[in-house]
């Protein structure tokens, strides 16, 4: 259509003109006075004048649209017959043009990326929640299920009183799970909503990783572990952080060394202090057990998730499966990192820093 104006301007013509006349026509006929009569009557109104001035006007229009038309074309391709002829010349406006075109194609593939990073964030997202709703029941059903069969057993009527003891205590231990579940829960919730304030304060680090092996003492026997303490207990090492936090910390990794620890006899916890420079200590809980499969690495702090559960059930390893997932967050408040090491077969090492008083 574009490359014949004189048809679109006959268009345009043949469309305007009839609006027009009816347009002037209405002024005349339907346009009602104060008084309600009309400004002329029927046999006055000028027909031909109307005629021939609507003509005119559609007729002025479509000349011009047609001129508009001709010359947009002509300088289109005025443009693309200067380039072809003379690319030297216009070689620098054809750059120009190429440049803002490469912009305006960068821009839009930029919004896409943006968009599709946006959308694999939120299936991640959900993929994460789908996950996180399934551990988390699986964690609640097994004392859940647990507590339910104690306490139907215990309505039938056991009369030995010493199994109905046994059974309540098993109870009261899946009770005591669940509890400690929603506590972690709880407390992982306000560190990743950073709603979890710091009470920083300076206190003594060798002091509370004997506290803690004096706390996993009785586990420490049970498994038959030999501690290795790689640091002098007579050393204060002064540190300046939150030691309520800092106990799950060292707690928790210590656990885990004792949990994943080998069945056989010959395992060891080795706790080590080091010297990292002016500012910070790293601490290093290291264990002899099964360790961590490569491709379990890099998941291990992560809610509820548990390299091997296949040994898991075997050894029937308790806890919330929150443990790790809090001292990373603990460690990571505090504006430090936590790491792991481990080789299949031969054992598991966690390290962290802190920062010195």
């Amino acid at each position: 259509m574009l490359d014949r104006p004189e048809r679109i301007a006959f268009f345009i013509g043949i469309l305007l003109g009839p609006v027009v006349w009816f347009v002037m026509f209405a002024m005349f006929e339907l346009v009602y006075t104060d008084d309600g009569a009309l400004p002329l009557p029927v046999e006055e109104v000028p027909y031909l004048e109307i005629t021939l001035l609507s003509t005119f006007v559609a007729s002025a229009t479509a000349f011009l649209a047609e001129y508009l038309i001709r010359k947009f074309l002509y300088a289109r391709l005025l443009n693309i017959y200067k380039v072809i002829s003379n690319p030297d010349r216009y070689q620098s406006s054809l750059m120009a043009d190429a440049e803002e075109i490469g912009k305006v194609e960068m821009e839009v593939a930029s919004w896409a990326q943006k968009k599709t990073t946006e959308l694999s964030n939120l299936q991640v997202r959900d993929d994460v929640r789908r996950e996180f709703i399934a551990n988390l029941s699986h964690e609640l059903r097994t004392p859940i299920f647990n507590i339910q069969g104690y306490v139907l057993t215990l309505l039938d009527g056991v009369k030995d009183q010493k199994v109905r003891k046994e059974y309540l205590k098993k109870a009261s231990r899946n009770v005591e799970r669940m509890i400690r579940l929603v506590q972690d829960m709880d407390v992982l919730a306000r560190l990743e909503g950073d709603q979890l304030v710091l009470q920083k304060e300076r206190y003594s680090l060798t002091e509370q990783i004997e506290d803690a092996l004096e706390q996993m003492s009785d586990r420490i026997a049970q498994q038959g572990l030999t501690v290795v303490r790689d640091y002098d207990p007579d050393d204060d090492c002064a540190v300046f952080a939150d030691p309520e936090r800092m106990d799950q910390v060292v707690l928790n990794l210590i656990s885990n060394a004792i949990k994943y620890s080998r069945d056989e006899p010959g395992g060891f916890l080795r706790i080590a202090i080091e010297d990292s420079g002016e500012r910070t200590y790293t601490v290093m809980v290291q264990d002899n057990g099964t360790g961590i499969a490569k491709e379990d690495l890099g998941r291990v702090f992560e809610r509820f998730y548990r390299g091997d559960r296949s040994r898991t059930r075997t050894k029937k390893i308790g806890g919330t499966g929150l443990g790790l997932a809090i001292v990373k967050h603990i460690v990571e408040a505090h504006g430090h990192a936590v790491k792991v090491n481990s080789t299949w077969g031969e054992g598991t090492t966690f390290s962290f820093t802190i920062s010195k008083a």
